[in-house]
Order: structure tokens, then C-alpha cells, then sequence
């Protein structure tokens, strides 16, 4: 294979993001990459809104557009698809494409039941496919910084809690198409204090409730203890409902206060927003370790997108196709991202330690 051709599954915000890299055309993608965002091309795109997917395919090329996700699945054409629909559509959106035969490039969260990341972690392996996720704060910039000087801290504490309360009406709010804001967003932070933590969850303790919201199935506040496998411990704070100024003294790239803060024997770390940029603090003698620096604001020094890593995601996608290698983010960790969230939900309603 000397080309990647994509289909298009969902023409909105984030597939324009992506599709902006594809033939090498986004000056944000990593030089290395570069080659294999230009061995990638668009051949179908789908939508709902027909409109939307012509607008997609003026802006990024293909040789068509369908209302009907079957054509992309069944087109002989296409090597992979990249999934960029409401939520619950995501799982069997991803197990049709790779019953079909596709790669797949799925936008977070990767599944809504652990049924059905069972399920999917179960097509991967049986087909042997590529499947990424496209979980951003692994793309970061601060985020590669902190990991390259921290690969299994002692302590994590991941604070992913909105900057205002979701509007009832949102789609994303919904139990059914969006999951609410902790599942549907607060899933970056929590696979990035997974990232960063370097190993798989043992238990769960949490608690928390519907606070801001009249639903009583979206759980919308959540406390969590966390234990690790390796014996490192972290703490999980998701939710919503206004804590846009705890870190108002530094720019939000995309106005999110959320953070990772990472601590290992008397070191620390702090990543911001979804990782964009980073802090580092130590209380050590510097000839055990020097931070590489105090402060980097990336979003301010290259710009939002360089410092997101976004215009990385689908170039290496594409060379973990062509050049038959492991994603960097598995459908094992979009399982674990979406089932951690779940296990909170259920330790929030039970008062239960709940163990993986």
C-alpha cells in the first residue's frame, strides 16, 4: 500500500480538524510526519446533512458524498474510515468498519457500555486492523514533556471539571447520543492520567451526583480515588458547573481549566488545559534531577495548534498503517478511559470500592 485512502464518516468540527492535514497541507504537522500526511487522500465522506459533506469534500477532495455510512463501509476503495459522529453511534459505527475490512480513526469516547468496548477490543484483535483513538492530550506538547520526564509517577491528580455548567439541550448531554460532560469530554483527562500514570487502574472509590443538572441518569459531579496496579495512587475531580477561573493567570488554549498534576519522590509536574503546556517544580538537590524548565506556555510560544498536536493525529494514523505499527492510542485504552468513567458512575451510586 502507497496511499492511504479515507473515507469520512461525520463532516463537522473535529473531522475538518483532522482533514486539514491530509496531502501534506497543514504547515502545524510534524515534519516527520509530513510524508505520510501526503500519502493520505479523502475518496468518500458521509453525512447526515448532505450539505455538510459537500462542504467537506469542496475544502478536502473526494470522489463523493452519501447520506448512508453503508457506502463508506462497503467500498472497496477505501482503506479506513475516520468516525466523527454523536457518541452512541460510535461502536457500531467502528465494528461495521472493521467487519468491512477498514482501519479505523475513532473520535473520543471510543465506546458509551463496557459491552461494547468489550466488543470492540474483541474485533480488533480478531481482525487484526489498525484502530486508533484519537485521544489529543497524548499529542501535546507539555504533555510529551512531562511523560519523557516522568514515566511512572507516584501520585496523579487529574482535574477535568468545566469551565461552566452544559446546557440541559446539548446534544452531548443527552444519556443516550452524548453520555454527558464527564464521558464525553472528561475522557481526554482521563486517558491522559492514564498516559501519564504508565499503568493499569486496580480500584476505584468515588463520589458525587447530579448537582447542575435536572436529569438524574447523567451523573455531572464526580470525586474519585484511584488506585494503580503498580501502587502509585491519583485522584480523579470531573464535572461541570464553573471553575473557568482556578487558572486564570494562565492562558487556556481552548478555555478548559483542566489539568494533570503528576508527583514522583519530591518532583512535580503540572499539565494544562489538554496538555498544550506544562510546569515543573522540584524540591530535590538539582544533581538528582533538573526540571527542564519552570514554565512553557506552547500555545502562547507556537500557537494553539503546534502546541495541541492536533495536525499529528491522522498523519500518524496513516504511517502506523503504511508502515505496519502499533497506534499510540489502542482501543485497550479507549476501553479502559470509557470503563474507569463507568466505575466511577457505578462507585458514585453504590458507595462500593469498585476494583477492574
Amino acid at each position: 500500500m502507497d496511499k492511504v485512502r479515507l473515507g469520512v464518516i461525520g463532516c463537522g468540527n473535529m473531522s475538518r480538524i483532522h482533514l486539514a492535514t491530509v496531502g501534506g497541507k497543514s504547515e502545524h504537522t510534524a515534519p516527520e510526519l509530513l510524508p505520510f500526511a501526503r500519502q493520505t487522500e479523502v475518496y468518500g465522506l458521509a453525512d447526515v446533512n448532505l450539505a455538510h459533506a459537500e462542504a467537506h469534500r469542496q475544502a478536502y477532495g473526494g470522489e463523493y458524498i452519501t447520506d448512508d455510512p453503508e457506502r463508506i463501509f462497503t467500498d472497496p476503495n477505501i482503506d479506513a474510515v475516520l468516525i466523527s459522529t454523536w457518541h452512541d453511534t460510535h461502536a457500531p459505527y467502528s465494528l461495521r468498519a472493521l467487519e468491512c475490512g477498514k482501519h479505523v480513526l475513532i473520535e473520543k469516547p471510543m465506546a458509551m457500555t463496557e459491552q461494547e468496548c468489550d466488543d470492540i477490543v474483541a474485533a480488533v484483535e480478531r481482525t487484526g486492523l489498525k484502530y486508533m483513538v484519537a485521544f489529543r492530550c497524548r499529542f501535546a506538547r507539555g504533555t510529551k514533556d512531562i511523560k519523557r520526564e516522568f514515566p511512572q509517577p507516584d501520585n496523579i491528580i487529574a482535574h477535568a471539571r468545566f469551565g461552566s455548567i452544559w446546557p440541559e439541550g446539548i446534544w452531548p448531554q443527552d444519556p443516550i447520543k452524548g453520555g454527558g460532560q464527564i464521558l464525553s469530554q472528561g475522557c481526554h483527562i482521563v486517558d491522559l492520567m492514564f498516559h501519564l500514570a504508565g499503568s493499569e487502574p486496580e480500584s476505584v472509590y468515588a463520589v458525587g451526583g447530579v448537582y447542575h443538572h435536572s436529569r438524574p441518569d447523567v451523573i455531572d459531579t464526580i470525586n474519585a480515588s484511584v488506585r494503580f496496579q503498580n501502587g502509585s495512587v491519583g485522584a480523579f475531580l470531573g464535572g461541570d458547573g464553573g471553575t473557568g477561573g482556578i487558572l486564570a493567570s494562565h492562558p487556556l488554549p481552548c478555555g478548559c481549566p483542566f489539568f494533570v498534576m503528576v508527583v514522583d519522590k519530591g518532583r512535580s509536574a503540572l499539565a494544562i488545559d489538554h496538555g498544550h503546556d506544562a510546569r515543573f517544580e522540584s524540591g530535590v538537590p538539582e544533581a538528582e534531577w533538573k526540571p527542564p524548565y519552570a514554565e512553557r506556555v506552547y500555545s502562547q510560544e507556537l500557537g494553539e495548534n503546534p502546541a495541541s498536536g492536533l495536525s499529528d493525529i491522522l498523519p500518524t494514523f496513516a504511517r502506523c498503517i503504511l508502515k505496519d505499527e502499533e497506534v499510540p492510542a489502542t482501543a485497550v485504552d479507549g476501553a479502559r478511559t470509557t470503563r474507569f468513567i463507568l466505575k466511577c458512575f457505578e462507585s458514585a451510586r453504590t458507595g462500593r470500592v469498585i476494583r477492574f
